[in-house]
């Protein structure tokens, strides 16, 4: 009986010192963990009635579906301008509109359907975790960021299983950073070594705070410049250049001012219908796009989108807590974690006209999400100007924090020394410069700021011929800039843009 208890002990005693050993030998030693990419909006696909003969993607839907469905409206556009009958026209655009995406409207307390679903996100280890790989969280735009963040952190779980790691590091793309910050308001940043924050909606985005209080406005300029800077994303040059001249015609034509009297008449017209009809019951009870509408507009937009106190608690305690908890709350967030360990890095875009739908259509962007909003608060000037000659900067004055083209004072921010302004960057579009830049912040082991590397300072022009920043100069006024960008950046749509403006000049 003692030889057996001996033999047990000994096993025992053998197990305990053992087992560590092995624990030890099955974490990765490589140094870097793993990056976890945060998606965008639409990132995970929402079906309609999954695996039965009615399925039907919700998110993105086809674009053949969508332009099929469409038809009627272009048969109605035609009654419209023989009658004028703008109810007539309203009943077909709204029935359209609803086919296409009232499915995707929440129920009052902001909860989804079991019909409509979201394809689910686990990593795999189909390509070995390095600096270049990403795991792919996406997720249900349209529900409860809060919701969202509990299923990032089970993801966490499953990526430090399965890359043998103990923390994992962020990137962070649009509303991936809504997101992100509610992960961090519910469980910390322990198990988060790096987030790298691109282009997102940190204090929310105009167009979804005008939008949400009725704010809708049209502009010839705005829509030009809008078009203009799209041309690039036809990734052909010559295409693209040829497609500006084209634009630049319409609006020498008038077209274009034509073109905004017609949407003025039916935003006159039509827009409560519009918005009592379509949108209110689509886009209401979504906590998901809540979550974009900025401070200054959220008690409006509540009443405006006719939430009620009653029937809508629950929606209304669910959207409170992300905008007051979360929105409201992000330098707190932000500085707690720092003091964690936690880096935080911050890429901004600017000098894009934001989407000219809105009133606030002046205000400087990426294209979709407001500089001064992705910055954490940075000063910003309008679209198509800089700031006046006596403008000072605001804060850390030990320090230059304002932008060569005198358009971005950063000292106003947040995170000053560590947020990057890249000029004529396209809301979440990046290409093989800002991965060698993320690479660069990712590898480092301590917090980074934008005065540790001259080929990275706070503010860099966009080079995407080249896959490359460049630096931001000095305003010219609108002919020199366009000198300067052909020069400094040849291509067909910078001589378009060149010819056009020396147009403009000499004959006005």
């Amino acid at each position: 009986m003692k030889k057996i208890l001996a033999v047990f002990l000994s096993v025992v005693l053998i197990s305990l010192t053992v087992t560590p050993a092995f624990a030890v030998e099955e974490k990765c030693n490589c140094g870097d963990a793993p990056i976890i990419y945060v998606a965008a909006l639409g990132s995970g696909t929402l079906t309609l009635d999954a695996g039965t003969e009615n399925e039907r993607v919700l998110f993105r839907p086809d674009i053949g579906y969508i332009i099929g469905e469409l038809t009627p409206v272009v048969s109605a556009a035609g009654d419209l301008i023989n009658t004028g009958d703008y109810d007539a026209f309203g009943d077909v655009l709204i029935e359209c509109v609803m086919k296409i995406f009232g499915d995707l409207a929440l129920d009052k307390d902001g909860n989804s359907s079991s019909r409509v679903t979201c394809e689910e996100f686990h990593p795999t280890d189909e390509v070995p975790h390095s600096l270049d790989h990403n795991y792919y969280f996406g997720y249900d735009f349209r529900l409860d960021p809060i919701e969202n963040a509990k299923k990032l952190h089970e993801y966490i779980q499953e990526v430090k299983a399965l890359t043998k790691h103990d923390t994992v590091q962020f990137r962070a793309s649009s509303m991936g950073g809504v997101t992100t910050m509610s992960y961090i308001k519910l469980y910390g940043t322990k198990d988060i070594e790096t987030i790298i924050f691109q282009c997102c909606p940190l204090l929310g985005t105009a167009v979804a705070g005008e939008l949400y209080t009725g704010k809708v406005e049209l502009n010839a300029d705005a829509i030009e410049r809008y078009a203009a800077q799209a041309m690039p994303e036809l990734e052909n040059d010559f295409l693209g250049g040829v497609v500006y001249t084209l634009l630049e015609l319409l609006t020498t034509a008038g077209l274009l001012d034509a073109l905004v009297e017609i949407g003025d008449d039916l935003i006159l017209n039509l827009k409560d219908r519009v918005f009592n009809e379509a949108l209110i019951p689509m886009f209401a009870t979504m906590p998901g796009i809540w979550s974009f509408v900025p401070h200054e507009y959220y008690e409006e937009a509540k009443v405006f989108m006719q939430l009620d106190p009653v029937q809508n608690a629950k929606l209304i305690e669910r959207i409170d807590f992300y905008h007051y908890e979360v929105q409201q709350s992000a330098e707190k967030l932000i500085n707690e974690s720092k003091k964690n360990g936690t880096k935080f890095y911050n890429v901004v875009g600017y000098n894009m006209q934001r989407t000219p739908l809105v009133s606030a259509y002046l205000n400087d962007s990426d294209g979709t999400v407001d500089t001064k909003y992705a910055s954490l608060g940075a000063t910003c000037s309008n679209i198509n100007s800089g700031f006046h000659y006596d403008y000072r900067q605001q804060k850390h004055l030990d320090k230059n924090y304002i932008s060569p083209d005198w358009r971005i004072d950063a000292s106003t921010s947040i995170m000053p020394e560590s947020t990057w302004f890249i000029k004529d960057m396209m809301h979440s579009s990046t290409h093989d410069g800002h991965g060698e830049m993320y690479k660069w912040m990712f590898s480092s082991k301590e917090q980074l700021t934008v005065f540790d590397n001259p080929q990275y300072p706070q503010f860099m022009q966009n080079d995407v011929k080249n896959q490359t920043f460049i630096e931001v100069e000095e305003d010219k006024g609108t002919l020199g800039n366009s000198f300067s960008n052909f020069f400094r950046m040849p291509s067909f749509i910078h001589l378009v843009d060149l010819i056009s403006k020396l147009i403009k000049y000499f004959l006005p």
